[in-house]
């Protein structure tokens, strides 16, 4: 859906995400990325759900178990896509209900569902659409690229915290770092 994006030259963006928690930065962004990173961060998601520990949470870990986050991540996929909805002012179909599943496979099977019909939203935004504005805070300039690197930090930070209370070994703590790295398009 394409619509005229609403601009004010006197406001500035808000600067992107930076965190030194998980790595992750959005510079610099490529909207033509973001189905592909969805889909990786996916991925990723789906072999940490696929590990026979992932309804167990680890001393010094999150909060939540890696099953516990797997299920916030799969909810946030389906949610972004509505608030994509919103903010373009498209209609949305009633919001997913939230809840806590206990089988990791079919928490995994649903973040896949999820994200390839979010890419494929992703794929089919316009440059108009990523400019667009969310009407509900007029006063910000919240568009819908600006929410989307905020959307993919959220991921691979919860992945950040779930690898890190895991105790990976090296050689995963040093993919996870590339994984950032690379999410973030940098390559060194």
């Amino acid at each position: 859906m394409s619509t005229t994006a609403r601009t004010t030259p006197s406001r500035t963006a808000l600067p992107p995400p930076r965190c030194g928690r998980c790595e992750f930065t959005s510079l610099p962004y490529d909207r033509e990325r973001a189905a592909g990173l969805l889909l990786e961060y996916a991925g990723r998601w789906q072999r940490v759900l696929a590990r026979p520990d992932t309804g167990r949470r680890s001393s010094g870990a999150p909060v939540r178990s890696p099953l516990q986050q797997g299920c916030h991540v799969r909810d946030m996929c389906l949610l972004f896509h509505r608030q994509i909805d919103v903010t373009l002012g498209a209609p949305s179909p009633a919001a997913p209900p939230a809840h806590q599943d206990e089988d990791a496979g079919r928490v995994s099977e649903e973040l896949g569902r999820a994200a390839e019909a979010l890419a494929e939203r992703f794929t089919g935004l316009t440059a108009a659409d990523w400019e667009h504005e969310d009407p509900r805070l007029p006063e910000l300039r919240l568009t819908v690229d600006f929410l989307t690197r905020h959307f993919l930090h959220d991921i691979v930070h919860d992945l950040s915290e779930v690898l890190r209370g895991a105790h990976e070994d090296p050689s995963g703590a040093a993919a996870h770092h590339g994984f950032a790295q690379k999410a973030a398009g940098s390559h060194g």
